[in-house]
């Protein structure tokens, strides 16, 4: 069995196939695993992280809880309860928000992974092993009645790996980079000429001292000027004096930020959160960007709704052995839970005992947090607070 891919949905099929039993190689282009999945630590201090791709959690993506909590990874609250958010109309003047009011339409039970994001990924890929052969870009996947063989490699360098099936999760902007013999379907092709996506850049500057706190600003919130963006404090509830701001940029704005000289981003952001945040300029000590839509193997941030999966099933069908996921062949686009879901039902196409880690939602906020976070002055009973 062979998987084309080791990002969430390409982890989470081969995980699942070993567990029923499959012999399962995954060949992942990259050095490391998570595709979109990614926390920055570099070249940020004090230990302090942010993430490139998926930060948020919503309390009814039982797939993504399901499988945070089977690997017993902790979760803590995305948003903050504390301070005020701010809010950038295109006209007018700006104004603040309070965490109710922001927080609004459930909001405030959403989650991230304190350790990272990619803290994921990296269980899926600890629990392969050496089944993950990185590096390894699949260059052509050829099919016949006899199974599939994938070329992967380049050069000198270049081999081959044969099987049964093969579950191909490669991102849509990329997957001309692989030569399918013979050629996908008419209605296969079509459906990846009509789906898009998303580019999206983020910039982040690190502060020595949060200083927006002595505004009672909490560092987050939304800007309507020139489009919409948002601006995170990610490491708000993360240890020490320093703090991360970021910016949350799409489309054209995205495009227009990772086509700056990449020495002018960062500096231009400072003074963009300087007024946003009077004082923050200076204790600024400097940050990074990472656009999407500069990244080799991968080439977009996420698939957009329109025009949606339902019309385009086909990016889903599989051809002969060859299955398809990734969030772009799912209902939940732009999200870790549709790379989940998809994998698993990749998975299940080869192998109908699959199904994978599934949690109520309930899992979002586990028990002994449910306590410290709403009814701290209370003594709870054992059994709750376990």
């Amino acid at each position: 069995m062979i998987v084309v891919g080791a990002g969430l949905s390409g982890l989470v099929a081969a995980y699942e196939l070993v567990r029923a039993g499959h012999d399962v190689r995954i060949l992942e282009a990259r050095n490391a695993a998570g595709g979109r999945a990614q926390t920055l630590r570099e070249p940020f201090d004090d230990g302090l992280i942010a993430e490139s791709g998926p930060a948020r959690i919503p309390p009814d993506h039982d797939r993504t809880l399901g499988y945070i909590d089977h690997f017993g990874i902790e979760t803590s609250p995305f948003y903050t309860q504390e301070g005020e958010y701010l809010i950038v109309p295109e006209q007018g003047d700006r104004y603040r928000e309070t965490p109710d009011a922001f927080l609004g339409r459930g909001r405030d039970a959403w989650l991230k992974i304190p350790a990272g994001t990619d803290a994921l990924p990296m269980a899926f890929a600890e629990a392969l092993g050496d089944r993950v052969r990185y590096n390894s870009p699949v260059r052509r996947v050829v099919r016949d009645d006899a199974g599939v063989v994938a070329t992967y490699g380049t050069g000198a360098a270049a081999a081959e790996l044969g099987g049964g099936r093969l579950i191909c999760t490669v991102p849509l902007p990329v997957i001309d980079r692989i030569a399918f013999d013979p050629v996908l379907s008419n209605a296969k092709r079509a459906a990846f000429a009509a789906t898009s996506y998303e580019d999206v850049t983020r910039v982040y500057v690190q502060y020595a001292e949060r200083a927006w706190e002595d505004h009672g600003l909490n560092g987050w919130g939304l800007s309507f000027v020139e489009g919409f963006s948002e601006f995170w404090h990610p490491t708000w509830n993360q240890a020490g004096p320093r703090g991360i701001l970021m910016s949350y940029l799409f489309g054209d704005m995205a495009r227009a930020v990772a086509a700056m000289e990449a020495g002018a981003i960062v500096p231009g952001f400072i003074d963009r959160f300087g007024d946003l945040f009077p004082g923050s300029g200076e204790v600024a000590e400097g940050g990074t960007h990472f656009a999407w839509e500069h990244q080799p193997w991968i080439g977009a941030a996420y698939t957009r709704y329109d025009p949606p999966f339902s019309e385009h099933p086909e990016l889903a069908s599989p051809e002969g052995p060859v299955h398809f996921a990734g969030e772009h062949a799912s209902g939940e686009r732009g999200w870790m839970q549709g790379a989940l879901e998809s994998g698993l039902r990749a998975a299940s196409e080869i192998d109908a005992t699959v199904t994978g880690e599934r949690a109520a939602a309930a899992v979002a906020i586990s028990r002994r947090r449910w306590v410290r976070r709403f009814a701290p002055g209370l003594r709870a009973p054992e059994w709750l607070a376990a």
